[in-house]
């Protein structure tokens, strides 16, 4: 009898992991992240996966949850932006593949062109270190600021402001769409600016040149990156399908890299 209750129980859990094994568990943004994972899921249906999409907007949420195993995966960030993460959290997460850049920009409700823009504009930046660097970046480019010569990620502290004497507002990246609305110039990207249908076409100005260190990537656990359903995931998610759909509706914002 206690031999074939043994057995009943590895037969129960050997079914219940084959079953896990098949189901997988992913945190997206918004558009068009979830609708590239959604796109992916019906390439993986044919391989006999389902998959389970969880919106998160907070992306540190999102990271810590696929750290504790809550997710397989998520795709929502770049890989300097994970980096930090897993500095400041002892995390474990790894890209496991890019899937597509966008052209990030500066947005006005008050201007239309950048020598339009006053001295002491008020200007809203993402407060994370990686976002805040590329933000300040452009910004130099377009000879709005000056930054000193460092190694490294620039910050606030490393500006020269005596162009302009612009007003920084460093800001939660979910913040920086409501920031758009009253200051004088925000940084953005397309995806969060297309909820309130602002399009790239209407920036004032955008990052020139291909910046692959920013592309959004898959990622996943140190642990789990070699799986098969992760392999599996990657795949449909570099599928001809989702390049079709990058070029197809969402070619103003971005592009794919894969």
């Amino acid at each position: 009898m206690f031999k074939k209750l043994l057995l009943f129980i590895a037969m129960m859990f050997t079914t219940f992991t084959l079953a896990n094994d098949k189901v997988i568990k992913v945190a997206a943004a918004g558009y068009p992240m979830n609708e590239i994972v959604k796109i992916a899921a019906g390439e993986l249906e044919k391989k006999g996966y389902k998959v389970e999409i969880t919106l998160l907007t907070d992306y540190v949420t999102a990271n810590k949850g696929l750290e504790a195993g809550d997710f397989d995966a998520n795709f929502h960030q770049h890989e300097p932006f994970m980096g930090v993460f897993n500095e400041r959290n002892n995390g474990h997460l790894v890209k496991v593949v890019p899937v597509y850049d966008v052209y990030v920009g500066f947005y006005s409700t008050k201007y239309k062109n950048k020598a339009s823009i006053p001295n002491g504009a008020k200007v809203a930046i993402p407060n994370d270190p990686t976002n805040q660097d590329r933000a300040l970046r452009i910004l130099a480019k377009e000879g709005l600021i000056s930054l000193k010569s460092k190694n490294g990620l620039y910050n606030l502290s490393d500006v020269n402001n005596s162009k302009k004497n612009l007003q920084f507002m460093p800001v939660p990246i979910p913040s920086l769409v409501q920031a758009y609305k009253e200051v004088d110039l925000a940084f953005n990207w397309p995806s969060h600016m297309l909820k309130i249908g602002v399009h790239v076409k209407d920036a004032l100005f955008t990052e020139t040149g291909s910046n692959k260190r920013f592309s959004i990537i898959l990622a996943s656990r140190q642990d789990n990156k070699n799986s098969q359903k992760i392999k599996d995931l990657a795949k449909a998610m570099t599928s001809a399908s989702v390049k079709k759909f990058l070029k197809d509706s969402y070619s103003q914002e971005g592009y794919p890299v894969f």
